[in-house]
């Protein structure tokens, strides 16, 4: 079965907007978060190259009208670019590239149209949002001794008059400040986008599983039953429903306390688990009950697994508090392999199947 995120429903209708010209698939937040900047930052240059191209042209500055083309130009083919892929990796380092080399080149027409060089103070911005504060820091850097050494180079490498000093000094000052507080902002931001993606995994994880035992709870062995369900649908492979309790196991609980009942469930969890291959499922199905589904497992094979693991459970030693526990289950099985089953009526032939076992003794395999 294809996995597929779900459409971000969140966020406002502009930034959705800026996500569907970004996007044409779903995208995990992080990469959301970059694509949503990248998206942000390549129409704003766009949109300020093309007023400005029409300026520039209009007032015959054609060298800077032609620098205008690139950068519209340039923008719109990394966002047709961008469109295409599901990560950014690539489209980052050709946007931090792209702004170093605009805005060198703006550097250099500041010669002698001094406010086209004030484009430089957008690279930090555009850089730390895309390219995250690692590789935005190092591009920043990288761009800010390219961006001195083209304002002070001497006039007859450059053909045009150097900047002065003193605004060399203030634009450094400013660039740094400047830096450092989308650095501070754009840190702040990752380590907050990590915990709240930390905290949601742990809460998917505690979701699907027993807090005690760590097998999966009620609800996701139904999920996961279910899903093996339609799976036989298509490849008529039948599964066997294993349903196992501990025998005698309010006398557990009465005699060594909760704890000691929280021991044994918790072992007896630990050697199903181990017992069973990785394709199968294991889950606390309430109380002392557990079930396993057994994929692509018949119920003679099914009944042989049951076997082998009541017999474990048997032999081993269930020591607390150095007194040992005798501990014993019983089983009570049955098998999906028809179209015409349903999961409720397979798990109700195991729970009879069990509850015969019970009245028959108690430590058996009973297959229904």
């Amino acid at each position: 079965m294809q996995n597929t995120l779900p459409q971000d429903k969140t966020g406002s209708r502009f930034s959705r907007l800026l996500i569907k010209i970004g996007s044409s698939s779903p995208l995990e937040p992080y990469e959301r978060r970059k694509r949503l900047s990248a998206v942000f930052i390549l129409l704003t240059i766009m949109f300020a190259t093309f007023l400005f191209s029409i300026y520039h042209f209009l007032k015959g500055h054609f060298v800077i009208f032609a620098w205008d083309c690139v950068g519209f130009f340039a923008s719109l083919f990394i966002l047709l670019y961008l469109r295409k892929k599901e990560t950014s990796e690539v489209v980052d380092w050709m946007l931090g590239m792209g702004l170093v080399t605009f805005c060198s080149v703006t550097t250099i027409i500041g010669r002698t149209e001094i406010s086209i060089f004030l484009w430089a103070f957008m690279l930090p911005i555009a850089c730390f949002s895309v390219m995250g504060s690692k590789k935005g820091m190092a591009v920043t850097i990288i761009f800010f001794f390219i961006n001195l050494l083209l304002m002070i180079a001497p006039e007859q490498i450059m053909h045009s008059k150097p900047y002065s000093s003193f605004i060399v000094i203030r634009f450094s000052i400013v660039y740094i400040i400047l830096t450092f507080i989308i650095y501070y902002y754009e840190s702040s931001q990752q380590m907050l986008i990590s915990y709240i993606q930390h905290e949601k995994e742990e809460f998917a994880i505690a979701s699907k599983q027993d807090p005690l035992t760590g097998l999966y709870n009620r609800r996701e062995m139904w999920t996961r039953m279910e899903s093996e369900r339609e799976r036989q649908l298509r490849l008529s492979k039948p599964f066997t429903v294993i349903i196992g309790d501990i025998d005698d196991f309010k006398n557990v609980n009465d005699t060594y306390g909760h704890d000691g009942g929280d021991y044994v469930l918790i072992t007896i969890a630990r050697l199903m688990k181990d017992m069973v291959r990785g394709i199968d499922f294991t889950s606390r199905w309430g109380g002392e009950e557990f079930l396993i589904m057994l994929v692509e497992t018949d119920l003679n094979d099914g009944k042989n697994v049951a076997e082998r693991i009541r017999k474990k459970i048997e032999d081993t030693e269930f020591k607390y508090k150095n007194v040992n526990i005798p501990i014993t289950m019983t089983f009570g099985l049955s098998v999906y392999k028809e179209a015409s089953d349903n999961i409720e009526a397979c798990i109700k032939r195991a729970d009879q199947a069990l509850y015969k076992g019970k009245y028959q003794g108690k430590n058996r395999v009973v297959a229904s």
